[in-house]
């Protein structure tokens, strides 16, 4: 997915520049050839002196599969990728004359770009269409044409650009500000980032003449040699709710309740204490994690036991599990909050606590556990969110509650997921993430939530709503 501004400046009537820039590897090649897969009825070229033709398919499969259409010449370290069809009209034109006023043709000592001037004759037949002309890298076409970048621009301006309305994207192996950033209608920047020692990718939105810019920079992706950029999280309802579709668990692990997560931790060992760590900013979206683990043992004849705090009351819980086709199951689930004598509690599947005593009564969670145990059987998990027990719980208290926390989940053969927010304190975090089994950190970054593990250690995946199954679900994309 290519981002909404980008392709609407490109849509405009009229030529354009876009500079594409940012070091080697951050991707820019990747998303000059997206953007001729995006503009294919726009006669795309692609000049370069970088690749050869059959590099080029190799690194690009999918372009071979356009081989019908795509006419590949390759002059020595040039190749132009091509594909258009003729037309009659005259009314646009390639401004011939500018060779001669640049004083690049016909001159004894000019420099020799007779090359370009087969882009200008494919350009010319495809008249009164716009086209689509790739240069990669304008700094390797300068060095083997022997002109500055400055004057190649110019020239491309004079010729293409202004006559005959063509769009050109350059790609620009550096990130400092040049004289051409000035030049050209759009600039874009590519960057990798490292975040906890992890690879991440940002595209900036700099510049883009008489184009609104609504998201200026965004995370992206190059998994499978292909571009995809991520727009800011927004959540998603289904048009029609389908009942959960659940994962069978096996012998020695439960299933986190989502397909991408299970590949990526293969699922929760049965016993282990998970810690859901997540940083500032994140939505309450994010519970959807937990949610989706307890439906999924929900509905395989299991019972699921929640600490309540924002994001997961009572009303959100009762929600979730009527969204997920589970209402025959509500009483499989155990909801303790805090007591509100101006909202009594009506529910059986709610339990309240005092919070003035919960102090001395911090195991009433795993004495809810051992009710539903007893009642319905089956496996059980314990929901847990760390920052209402932090309100409640002295540092020394909180530290032994979540020690006790671990030994009961090993000796019981349950699971624990415990959740832990951005304004916890540091001491506890240390602590949770000393005995936890698995450590997921959820972060957001230019409003797109991400998920990567500390312990095992995995990449960053992106966030993404899904509801293609008829609830709320997600999935997780592959920073490559």
């Amino acid at each position: 997915m290519i981002p909404e501004e980008i392709k609407n400046f490109l849509s405009h009537e009229g030529g354009s520049s876009l500079i594409i820039q940012g070091n080697p590897g951050s991707g820019k090649t990747i998303l000059a050839l997206e953007l001729m897969d995006a503009f294919l009825n726009c006669n795309p070229m692609y000049l370069t002196t970088r690749l050869t033709t059959d590099a080029v398919y190799r690194y690009f499969p999918r372009l071979r599969q356009r081989q019908e259409k795509i006419n590949v010449i390759e002059s020595r370290d040039t190749f132009w990728d091509k594909f258009f069809t003729k037309a009659d009209s005259n009314e646009l034109r390639v401004e011939r004359d500018a060779f001669e006023m640049y004083g690049v043709l016909g001159a004894p000592n000019s420099t020799d770009i007779t090359e370009f001037d087969r882009v200008c004759d494919r350009v010319d037949e495809f008249l009164p269409e716009r086209s689509l002309l790739v240069l990669d890298s304008i700094a390797g076409l300068c060095d083997k044409y022997k002109v500055s970048e400055k004057f190649f621009v110019g020239l491309i301006n004079r010729c293409l650009i202004e006559p005959a309305q063509t769009k050109v994207v350059i790609v620009l192996e550096k990130m400092e500000r040049t004289e051409i950033d000035y030049l050209a209608d759009g600039v874009i920047s590519m960057h990798q980032m490292d975040r906890d020692g992890r690879r991440m990718r940002m595209l900036s939105i700099d510049k883009l003449r008489g184009t609104a810019i609504n998201q200026p920079n965004c995370l992206f992706t190059l998994k499978n040699g292909r571009f995809h950029s991520f727009d800011a999280f927004e959540v998603m309802y289904p048009e029609e709710y389908l009942p959960f579709e659940p994962i069978p668990n096996t012998k020695s692990h439960y299933s986190t309740g989502n397909r991408d997560l299970d590949e990526i931790f293969g699922g929760y060992r049965i016993g282990s204490y998970i810690l859901l760590e997540t940083g500032e900013n994140v939505d309450n979206f994010f519970y959807t994690l937990p949610m989706l683990t307890a439906a999924n043992i929900v509905s395989q004849g299991g019972s699921a036991v929640i600490l309540s705090v924002s994001g997961a009351g009572p009303s959100e819980v009762k929600n979730n599990v009527f969204e997920y086709g589970l209402s025959d199951k509500l009483n499989s689930f155990r909801v303790v909050t805090e007591e509100n004598p101006e909202e009594p509690v009506t529910e059986d599947f709610v339990v309240a606590y005092d919070k003035e005593r919960f102090s001395s009564n911090s195991n009433i969670l795993d004495r809810e556990l051992a009710k539903l145990r007893a009642e319905r059987g089956g496996d059980v998990v314990k929901i847990v969110d760390y920052e209402i027990l932090e309100t409640m719980l002295g540092m020394q208290a909180l530290k032994r509650t979540i020690l006790s926390d671990k030994k009961y989940t090993a000796a019981n053969k349950i699971l624990t997921i415990a959740i832990c927010k951005h304004s916890i304190a540091p001491e506890i975090k240390k602590t949770l993430a000393n005995i936890s089994d698995i450590h997921i950190r959820v972060n957001k970054y230019n409003d797109t939530m991400v998920l990567y593990g500390e312990k095992p250690t995995t990449s960053v995946y992106v966030i993404e709503p899904d509801v293609r199954r008829g609830y709320k679900d997600v999935k997780l994309t592959l920073m490559r």
